[in-house]
């Protein structure tokens, strides 16, 4: 008994010693990919071009940098994604390490003709994640925003990064749309997904070398641009302006953002909206004409005034969070018609709609985008002006001045 116990003893121990990954590659042997663009290629016999930025790790660090670009695009073609990672990773000397990609950008041209086949893609590969944030290249192809080097951060992927945190969270209405986000707006009955624009602007030829940021203003700058609405998985259009603020404010995404109230006579009222909630509810008992009920609080602060307003009058206040409110709704009437006009409920109003009466959802949900185009919506605004800064009266109430002259 006790020779049995310590035969079983010594195997388990020897099979401990001989376990290892199969699959295992040194660090040193992955090239990591930080971004990754996605463009329809122009020969008959390809379908896809993708192109993946590749971090130079000695640039990077600093120690053996030998004064090259930090990053490097690696391209390669065919006719199915994963067939033309197979093409570019042969001009590598490292294997591709997709589990670092932070941004995937697919390309206008490609989008309208439907993106369900890389989405499948992207999700499938077990290399890839889930949490990498999706741009559409907006009239270029994709590869030219991936080509642009930026002058915060030394890799241009990241910089994109941290241009749409920074505009989600101060003057734009652009938000984070992860894979995920885009693979569940497709999948929604009636709806499609929503994704985030981005541009090139200026010289690309000149932003895709050291010289765009070498001088004090760059030749070529990489920034967010509206927002691209899908039909399921096609691409049907751009959000911008109102459209694409009111889209935002709608999915509870707008954070602070400015507005601007005119006052007449050139003269206008700058503030900055903050604490921004969004409720939608439906009233379904008619599942064919459902009433969407939209309710919007939101808190401003005033941060400029070209006019001799008094702020220290109720009444003042009073009218103005009224203009504020106002132009609120009709920032969100504008996003609701352009939803309809599309007929894609990217808005997500059919959730409202199940909630409210899931049995009568069951009946309309496989024709939701003709319903949803009629649904009756109201949208009720309610603004309170915080604060206005370091002044409640400004010295040109005191002094009667306006814009232009004096009294």
């Amino acid at each position: 008994m006790l020779r049995k116990l310590t035969l079983f003893l010594l195997s388990g121990v020897f099979l401990l010693m001989l376990t290892s990954c199969w699959d295992s590659i040194e660090l040193n042997r992955r090239a990591i990919v930080s971004g990754m663009s996605i463009d329809k290629d122009l020969s008959k016999d390809q379908k896809y071009t993708v192109s993946f930025q590749v971090v130079v790790a000695d640039e990077i660090s600093g120690k053996n940098s030998r004064g090259n670009s930090p990053v490097v695009l690696y391209s390669g073609s065919g006719r199915s994604l994963y067939e033309a990672l197979g093409n570019a990773s042969r001009k590598v000397a490292r294997y591709l390490s997709l589990g670092h990609v932070r941004v995937i950008i697919i390309s206008e041209e490609l989008a309208r003709e439907g993106i369900s086949d890389i989405m499948d893609f992207l999700e499938r590969d077990s290399g890839m994640r889930l949490s990498s944030l999706l741009f559409i290249s907006r009239g270029q192809p994709a590869k030219d925003i991936l080509s642009i080097i930026t002058v915060f951060g030394k890799i241009p992927s990241s910089d994109l990064v941290q241009k749409l945190e920074t505009t989600s969270k101060g003057f734009g209405f652009n938000f984070k749309v992860e894979t995920d986000d885009v693979i569940r707006g497709i999948e929604a009955k009636g709806a499609g997904a929503i994704i985030n624009g981005v541009v090139v602007s200026g010289d690309q030829e000149s932003g895709g070398s050291k010289k765009n940021v070498e001088d004090i203003e760059p030749k070529a700058i990489l920034r967010t641009s509206g927002l691209a609405v899908f039909s399921k998985d096609k691409l049907v259009g751009f959000l911008d302006g109102a459209e694409g603020k009111g889209t935002s404010r709608l999915y509870n995404k707008l954070q602070q953002h400015d507005s601007i109230i005119e006052l007449g006579e050139d003269n206008v009222a700058a503030f900055n909206i903050f604490m921004v909630h969004t409720t939608v509810k439906a009233n379904a008992k008619d599942p064919e004409h459902p009433i969407i009920n939209i309710s919007i609080g939101q808190q401003a602060g005033l941060k400029e005034s070209s006019g001799p307003l008094d702020l220290t009058r109720a009444e003042v206040l009073r009218d103005l969070e009224k203009r504020l409110s106002e132009q609120t709704k009709e920032e969100t009437e504008a996003a609701v018609k352009a939803a309809m006009k599309f007929k894609s409920d990217y808005l997500g109003f059919s959730e409202a709609v199940e909630r409210d009466n899931p049995k009568g959802w069951k009946k309309v949900q496989d024709r939701w985008n003709t319903v949803f185009t009629r649904c009756e919506v109201n949208i009720k605004v309610k603004s309170v002006i915080r604060h206005t800064d370091m002044r409640t009266r400004s010295f040109q109430s005191k002094t009667g001045n306006k814009k232009g002259g004096s009294s």
